[in-house]
């Protein structure tokens, strides 16, 4: 007897199973055996930043290695999004990656990658008349001491 799915139930379950296949991959990458750093440092490597703030949003946010490995995964996902090539979204990658190194200096205002990596994207913004970054990343910049 074969059944028959309508179109919306088959792509329900192509979503469902999508879904499903994703959530196994973040929950095989986090091992609790492992130091915390190598939690972390698995996430990066397979580009699941989120995940991994999301792991470190539920720990203790005055705990130096904590703190070090947000500052970790903000500053590899800035680089991500500067890195990541797709011409159509590169403004929305630029802010993105100006929100992650501007968390990254809320942690360690002395981080100078960060602090290099949003001067190079400012000046690439300075060579396109009319384009800056969204007012808030503006702002967020604004608070860790960048005058744009």
């Amino acid at each position: 007897m074969a059944v028959k799915l309508s179109f919306n139930s088959f792509l329900f379950l192509l979503i469902l199973t999508f879904l499903a296949s994703c959530g196994q991959a973040d929950s095989e990458l986090i091992d609790e055996n492992l130091p915390l750093s190598e939690q972390i440092d698995r996430l990066i490597e397979n580009n699941r930043y989120e995940t991994a703030l999301t792991l470190l949003d539920g720990m203790d946010q005055e705990n130096p290695e904590v703190l070090l490995q947000l500052e970790k995964t903000h500053l590899n996902y800035g680089l991500y999004n500067m890195n990541t090539f797709d011409q159509t979204e590169m403004r929305t990658r630029m802010n993105n990656a100006l929100v992650q190194f501007t968390e990254v200096l809320k942690i360690n205002p002395n981080n100078a990658m960060a602090r290099e990596q949003i001067q190079q994207i400012m000046m690439i913004y300075d060579t396109i008349p009319g384009r800056d970054p969204e007012p808030e990343v503006l702002e967020g910049l604004r608070e860790v001491g960048f005058d744009y």
